[in-house]
């Protein structure tokens, strides 16, 4: 065994062999762990025994003046602490000595001497050692020096350690260069006029900056000599033979460039891939293809299609989770995936409580780092939150931020809380409608100041529907009024919307109807058709876009608070305005909308029997149209526009089964209520009267069949309970109206003779007396005076209670236009006050009644008018008129029996 296989990296080859010194240890690196391994494998050397070793060639001092010294400029004493230096500090240097460079092993090879020339064994003289660097991965012992001044090897002295030996040479002598030897001529090559050309290293400069130098490598691993080198051919034979070690022809001894290289012992590490980066985008992307589909699975919700949805929302949030548990985000994008794993959670899961303590997270690192807008973009999905679990609480603290952004002058966010929290007061009932209006207010009032003229019409219109909501006494008036303030601004370039033209014109057009002003009613619905057509291919009201877009003005002199992540709150723009996003009526909404109050408008105009069913089914034709695409949007919402417009159609076919029930067509009732019963069951929308309204037609059905015990079973359902002083069931004035219309429908029934009941009668009248008396709305007032004008009561009513109630329901049909009532009035009248009377009057009577009867459509009323009329005819001595109307009588009435019989 040679010391060549027990000498540690970087060590000089020498001459001589030389016992292993006892205190090498190669395992106390990884490199000296290779060299153990090979120490094991390969076989060991004898000892020549009588052969004198060769002798190095006495290399003159004058030939290499740079390598006859180890020390440059032959001091010792400056190098002596320069043994070893460690790659991590390159900047230590010694203050005399110039700068180093980064600590870097070059191999170079030595000038090979004479092949004729032969030295034998002998004593070495001992010379001083040289200064030597190692690369970090491993710091030999001190060892024996070879001086090539003269040939010969320097023991350690005493007072230092003892080294292990040198091993013999075994081809050209190599010498390991002190790195400092390029700061001295960086531009000037190594002389190699001794070295053969095959070994000689490339020129190569070196640049004076120490940055650009390469990073520091590992030492390179030995590479073995070839068989035919003639220094190993002139060795004496050893008595064992070693294994010989073949390489490839093209692979030469390492040069400057190549000198250091990879351990073989240390496995190179993988490149680390960051991680966050991914997760965001794979949850990104996983709810983005969730909400693209969510308007089709809100309309199957086929269980299929729920579960990969929520595998998509749940794997998103997985990585939103384990991103937030990384502990390696930067403060805003901390910030930000709370606001978006909170806001993922609010719309798509139950889970309000970690929302709340994902969002109070959020808002923290905010305020740390000032992140205004983060911050109140946080607030502002906290007080949804909030609302959910504790209403009170929630009006609590979105007072206290508004007062905040009041103190800092943020008024962007103060129209975003307003308009929440008076959302919050419309969600909570009847009883918040005051807050939300007053909260209105002040939002008008602060545009107004501010001429942020678009946030001050939206207010305006937003408190005229809510007192459409209340029906006070003065509801007209104001909403009236909010319609000016409205109209006054119009011309104003900022107001100029779509969605606020739309707006508008509905609310005007229902504050009509409503009043029961159906002239005026037409004219407006005319002016809003006009304005639909318009819109219906304008880009600035998209089709698949429910949002409008507020103006509001910049404040200068305040910090910044909008940002492109409050997008959905607050919005950037362009010039010196920003934008608050409020969600409003599509395109397809508003004319869904614009048909169903055109048919209502057609159902009161006498020329157009039957035509405001055919304008009702095109608004079902809108709502049903499947080309519409809207955009992505989580799938709550999604059901909740799926519920609206599920709640819009069943209104249009209640209105078309109660039409239908107006001219006795029992059949298209039943398609109406099949319809409905058809539509996909979802939880309903906050003040949906949808199953009320339903449970009205299938009384109005059973009643109009003659089935009476069904009938009356229905109307005395606990839903059509009426409340004794008047106020609104469940806040709600239409469910009241229902109630009261049903308890008039029992009266009705009660006159029949298989159910007459006189003290449950007398019991409803004095019920509904006070409630219908003093009902602000006239249709009311005139069914009232209807029903008692044509009932039988014990006691009689008196001829003048009977003219005054006859005279209350004439008036308010001829106020109403409305033909049904028209029709009953006059039929009452000439049934009342000119039965079997002879007269010119009589006759007038009973001819305006039939030919009201028939304008109405109405089968049984028909048949009823046509029956007094032949009557009327029958007493004026005219019998062949008589007979005929007597006959026309007799065939609606069997035709309106053979409607009932339903198949």
């Amino acid at each position: 065994m040679t010391y060549r296989d027990t000498m540690p990296p970087g060590q000089a080859y020498g001459g001589g062999h030389q016992p292993q010194h006892p205190q090498f240890h190669p395992q106390q690196h990884a490199y000296g762990q290779h060299q153990a391994q090979q120490h094991q494998q390969r076989p060991q050397l004898p000892q020549p025994q009588g052969q004198p070793h060769p002798r190095l060639p006495p290399v003159s001092q004058t030939t290499y003046p740079p390598y006859a010294n180890g020390y440059q400029n032959g001091n010792q004493q400056q190098y002596q602490h320069n043994q070893y230096v460690h790659p991590a500090y390159p900047q230590q240097q010694h203050p005399q000595s110039q700068p180093q460079l980064q600590p870097q092993q070059l191999l170079l090879p030595h000038p090979q001497p004479p092949a004729q020339q032969h030295h034998q064994h002998q004593p070495q003289p001992p010379v001083q050692p040289t200064a030597q660097y190692y690369p970090a991965s491993s710091a030999p012992q001190p060892q024996p020096y070879v001086n090539y001044s003269n040939g010969t090897y320097t023991q350690p002295s005493p007072s230092q350690p003892p080294q292990p030996p040198i091993p013999t040479p075994s081809a050209a002598p190599v010498q390991f260069v002190n790195p400092s030897y390029l700061q001295q001529s960086p531009a000037t090559p190594r002389p190699t006029s001794h070295v053969p050309p095959a070994l000689q290293p490339p020129v190569r400069t070196m640049s004076p900056q120490i940055s650009q130098l390469p990073p520091i490598a590992r030492p390179p691993q030995r590479t073995p000599f070839a068989e035919d080198s003639p220094k190993l051919n002139e060795r004496p034979p050893p008595s064992r033979a070693a294994p010989s070690l073949k390489i490839p022809k093209d692979q030469s001894r390492p040069s400057v460039g190549a000198g250091v290289a990879k351990s073989p012992a240390t496995p190179s590490s993988s490149a680390h891939t960051e991680t966050l980066p991914l997760l965001i985008s794979v949850a990104e992307d996983c709810f983005e293809k969730a909400n693209t589909a969510s308007q089709r699975v809100a309309k199957s919700m086929s269980e299929a299609e729920v579960a990969d949805h929520h595998k998509l929302v749940a794997t998103g949030l997985g990585c939103l989770d384990v991103a937030l548990k990384s502990n390696k985000l930067w403060p805003r994008l901390e910030a930000r995936l709370c606001l978006r794993y909170a806001s993922v959670l609010i719309d798509e899961t139950t889970n309000i409580m970690e929302a709340e303590t994902t969002l109070t997270r959020g808002i923290a690192v905010c305020d740390k780092n000032r992140f205004l807008d983060l911050k109140y973009c946080s607030q502002f999905l906290l007080m949804k939150t909030l609302f959910q679990r504790n209403p009170k609480a929630a009006f609590k603290l979105i007072e206290g931020h508004i007062s905040d952004c009041g103190t800092y002058k943020h008024v962007h966010w103060i129209y975003a809380f307003r308009f929440l929290k008076a959302s919050f007061h419309l969600q909570a009932g009847s009883p918040a409608e005051h807050g939300a209006i007053d909260n209105l207010r002040k939002i008008a009032g602060v545009a107004n100041q501010r001429k942020d003229f678009s946030i001050f019409a939206m207010a305006m219109l937003l408190e005229g529907f809510a007192h459409m909501t209340t029906m006070k006494d003065d509801w007209a008036n104001r909403v009236q009024l909010c319609v000016a303030q409205v109209s006054k601004i119009q011309l104003e370039s900022s107001i100029q919307i779509p969605q606020i033209d739309i707006l508008l014109r509905l609310l005007d057009l229902a504050c009509s109807l409503h009043q029961k002003s159906h002239q005026v009613a037409a004219q407006k619905l005319t002016v809003l058709q006009r304005q639909l057509e318009e819109l219906k291919n304008s880009p600035d009201w998209p089709l698949q876009n429910g949002e409008v877009l507020l103006s509001i003005n910049r404040m200068s002199n305040t910090a910044p608070t909008v940002s492109n992540d409050t997008r959905a709150v607050v919005r950037q723009g362009e010039g010196n305005a920003d934008y608050l996003v409020l969600s409003t009526l599509g395109k397809q909404e508003a004319w869904a909308i614009a048909w169903v109050f055109n048919g209502i408008v057609a159902h009161y105009r006498a020329t157009t029997p039957g035509r405001s069913a055919t304008l009702w089914n095109e608004g079902l034709r809108v709502l049903d149209d499947t080309k519409v695409s809207t955009a992505p949007q989580p799938l709550p919402e999604a059901l909740r526009q799926h519920d609206w417009a599920r709640e819009l159609t069943c209104y249009t076919h209640i209105l078309i089964g109660l039409q239908a029930a107006t001219v006795t067509d029992w059949a298209r009732v039943k398609q109406s209520l099949d319809a409905i019963h058809e539509q996909p069951h979802t939880s309903p929308l906050p003040g949906s009267s949808v199953d009320i309204l339903t449970l009205y037609l299938e009384g109005c059905q059973q009643q109009g069949m003659a089935n009476m015990d069904e009938a009356l079973a229905i109307w005395k359902n606990p839903r059509f309970e009426l409340d004794p002083t008047g106020a609104y069931k469940n806040g709600s004035r239409l469910e009241t109206e229902l109630c009261i219309l049903a308890a008039l429908n029992r009266v009705y029934i009660m006159q029949e003779p298989n159910h007459r009941d006189s003290a449950e009668t007398a019991e409803l009248i004095d019920l509904l007396r006070p409630i219908c008396e003093d009902d602000p709305d006239l249709e009311i007032r005139t069914a009232w005076n209807l029903v008692l004008a044509s009932s039988t009561f014990e006691p009689e009513l008196s001829l003048n209670q009977a003219k005054r109630h006859i005279q209350g329901g004439l008036s308010g049909a001829q106020q109403l236009n409305n033909t049904q009532y028209l029709s009953m009035a006059l039929n009452i009248m000439r049934c009342k006050l000119f039965e079997n009377v002879v007269g010119e009057q009589a006759l007038k009577s009973a001819k305006a009644g039939a030919t009201q009867a028939r304008k109405s459509g109405n089968l049984l009323w028909m048949s009823v008018a046509e029956g007094m009329l032949g009557q009327s005819f029958e007493i004026e001595g005219r019998v062949g008129e008589a007979g005929r109307a007597r006959g026309e009588g007799v065939r609606l009435a069997n035709e309106a029996y053979e409607k009932t019989q339903l198949r």
